[in-house]
């Protein structure tokens, strides 16, 4: 592998837990030209304001849209139906990244820098090159959502098609990987792809040739580039989040956790509400006090041992634990081994 690239920026902590509206009324509007029942999106976070742009949704609201849309009796043909909505603009600026970049490769480089501006913090754009060509590849930690193979192959279809549109034609891809390749049959991805080589891939990707990435883009326009680049930092970063009551108590359990050892009653009082009502509202949503007190800890226990050279003892104060001790028990719990084993394998 020659080089690589993935997002750069700064990410603004009000972007964290969210997504653009944009995709999201792609696929509500595709989803109801289905058929999907609009009373049962009824009650989700930002719905109500999805036409405002300025607004930013909170990322389990475009999951649940998705855990929907798969279920419909529309086959394997979820990602036409929502692209064949889509116009350039229609993802806002990102959209406009690709065709006043200078090539391909340039505007992939633009996307994966602010895939920020329609996506998650947590979802990742990374573009790799090597002799064979330039490979755009989506991680997001979506992989046990029963929604995610639908997303999977939703993805590089979206790329391939916001591409061609830059460079004036119908563009042919090397192959396409997917985490469920035998699931996609070759006439299938031969109408979705344009190629039908599909490849297994721990995540989605799509492989674009040399004589394709760095051909020069008919409509480039690098004083436009520059000023979209600063319009994409900006639209993330005043855009006001929409937040449900559990994306509010995650905020607050965050905050709390990073102070030291949380407490119920602590959370309780910043959401100003009784600990017994608090334990009724994480119960109405499924879940618990322990439970997301634990998920986040494993969480950030995870990123910090892969990702930083802090100590256990450090770690072990960052994420909320009265000891090392107390966090080398938590991590024997979830993976069934030492901290040693996590950080020797790196980055996830």
């Amino acid at each position: 592998m020659a080089n690589s690239a993935g997002p750069d920026r700064p990410v603004n902590d009000t972007a964290k837990g969210t997504v653009s509206p944009h995709l999201t009324r792609l696929l509500v509007r595709a989803g109801t030209a289905a058929g999907l029942d609009r009373s049962r999106l009824a009650g989700l976070p930002g719905l109500a304001v999805l036409d405002d742009d300025g607004v930013r949704i909170p990322t389990g609201t475009i999951l649940r849209v998705w855990e929907m849309l798969s279920r419909l009796p529309w086959g394997a043909h979820g990602g036409d139906r929502v692209m064949k909505l889509w116009q350039p603009g229609a993802l806002g600026v990102w959209d406009y990244l690709f065709p006043v970049s200078s090539t391909l490769e340039e505007g992939f480089r633009a996307a994966g820098r602010h895939f920020t501006a329609i996506a998650d913090p947590a979802d990742e754009l990374r573009v790799t090159r090597d002799g064979g060509g330039l490979t755009v590849t989506w991680r997001g930690p979506y992989g046990d959502r029963p929604e995610y193979p639908l997303i999977a192959e939703f993805v590089p279809h979206m790329l391939l098609m916001v591409a061609s549109s830059a460079a004036g034609r119908r563009l042919a891809p090397l192959c396409v990987g997917l985490p469920d390749f035998a699931s996609v049959a070759s006439e299938r991805s031969a109408e979705l792809y344009n190629t039908e080589r599909v490849i297994d891939a721990d995540h989605p990707s799509i492989t674009f040739a040399e004589a394709d990435i760095a051909v020069p883009l008919p409509r480039a326009d690098p004083a436009l580039a520059a000023i979209l680049d600063r319009h994409a930092r900006l639209s993330t970063a005043t855009a006001r989040p929409v937040l449900g009551w559990l994306d509010r108590f995650h905020t607050v359990l965050e905050s709390a956790v990073a102070d030291g050892p949380p407490g119920l009653d602590q959370v309780a009082r910043r959401l100003g509400m009784s600990p017994r009502t608090l334990q009724r509202r994480l119960n109405k949503e499924g879940t618990s006090w322990r439970e997301e007190l634990e998920r986040l800890r494993r969480r950030r226990v995870d990123r910090l041992l892969r990702e930083t050279s802090l100590s256990v003892d450090s770690i072990a104060t960052r994420v909320g634990f009265t000891d090392s001790r107390a966090l080398r028990r938590a991590i024997h719990r979830w993976y069934g081994h030492g901290p040693a084993v996590i950080r020797a394998s790196g980055p996830s």
